[in-house]
């Protein structure tokens, strides 16, 4: 088993008026990853996604997870992704 490095940690189900899942900017390892259109992963250990970053509001990040599997989706995440 493979282990998944998270983008940006935030909770898949958290929705605010937006409707869309949110987290910090400053609780990313790499925040130079995080840009407006970027694909990343999204999420915690016990359950991830490959989102596109939708929007950044100051330090709040909302974005659209895909469904499914990351390993469905890893071709999005470009070379940046092992």
């Amino acid at each position: 088993m493979s282990v998944i490095s998270i983008d940006l940690p935030l909770d898949l189900a958290s929705e605010d008026e937006t409707g869309l899942p949110w987290g910090l900017l400053d609780e990313a390892p790499d925040p130079s990853r995080i840009r407006e259109g970027a694909w990343i992963i999204v999420g915690s250990v016990a359950a991830h996604a490959v989102a596109q970053v939708a929007d950044i509001d100051g330090e709040v990040v909302h974005v659209r997870p895909l469904p499914g599997p990351v390993s469905r989706h890893r071709h999005l995440l470009g070379d940046s992704v092992a």
